[in-house]
């Protein structure tokens, strides 16, 4: 992968299947059905067990300037990757290059605010036209820190029209992002179990008295970290998109609310 984010590559599931034996004049007995079975269906926890083409989030830009713009964006799984797409995009008169981004912030920040919090920015210019389709897996700024197979933390798609002496141009119009994303972490409950070793750092409680935040002590680790909360590493990162798997760092604040995630 070049460039950017380090997506998880999602392989692809073989299912073995075995037939009972059967003798002589003896037919197959075919095995009950999940449902017959009484069995519950098993929840998604990794994307590749979605089918290819699998739209996982949709929105509808919204002009942010008198420039009519019309269209909409598509993220999607694809063979071992995710797919960014933008839909029957009509740019109006606008000469100028449009870039296009997903952004953690909501729809209604100021650009200002979406200067400082770019997340993932395709790597070509989009064009008028039906479908035009970006590999999420390259192009954003984070270079190979950002680790998630989970990306509906970003809530906006943003078009940038590039304007000379402006770093990222001005916002021509957001598309706020609406997720069908299953829960990868449906088992996901932090509860503190008390100070330990390598995990001494300050709890930050929410308004209903659970953990919601974690500030770094000197020597904490994130492994002892995650264990005192009671979560997995693959929990804590995907509560923490935007960090990686860099050590963790004395006064860092960790988030721990789902709610919370990526903001």
């Amino acid at each position: 992968m070049t460039g950017a984010t380090r997506w998880r590559v999602w392989g692809t599931a073989l299912v073995l299947a075995a037939l009972s034996g059967c003798t002589a004049g003896q037919g197959l007995v075919p095995s009950p059905s999940p449902s017959a079975a009484g069995l519950a269906p098993q929840p998604i926890t990794e994307l590749y067990e979605l089918a290819a083409g699998t739209v996982l989030g949709t929105g509808t830009f919204d002009a942010s300037t008198k420039v009519p713009v019309s269209g909409g964006v598509e993220i999607s799984t694809a063979s071992g990757r995710l797919t960014l797409s933008v839909l029957n995009l009509d740019l109006g008169p606008t000469e100028s290059t449009v870039t296009l981004e997903l952004n953690a912030l909501p729809h209604d920040a100021s650009t200002g605010r979406f200067r400082t919090a770019r997340s993932y920015v395709a790597d070509t210019p989009v064009r008028t036209e039906d479908r035009q389709t970006f590999d999420i897996a390259s192009g954003n700024g984070y270079g190979d820190q950002l680790i998630t197979n989970d990306p509906s933390w970003m809530r906006t798609a943003v078009l940038w029209e590039q304007v000379d002496g402006i770093t990222f141009g001005r916002v021509l119009a957001t598309a706020e992002l609406a997720w069908t994303m299953p829960d990868l972490h449906p088992d996901l409950a932090v509860r503190d179990t008390g100070e330990v070793p390598t995990a001494r750092g300050t709890v930050i409680y929410d308004s209903a008295g659970n953990p919601s935040g974690y500030v770094v002590a000197p020597l904490d680790a994130l492994e002892t970290i995650a264990d005192r909360f009671s979560i997995t590493m693959a929990d804590l990162l995907w509560l923490n998109p935007m960090r990686g798997w860099d050590e963790a760092q004395a006064d860092e604040t960790l988030n721990l609310s789902r709610y919370e995630r990526g903001r």
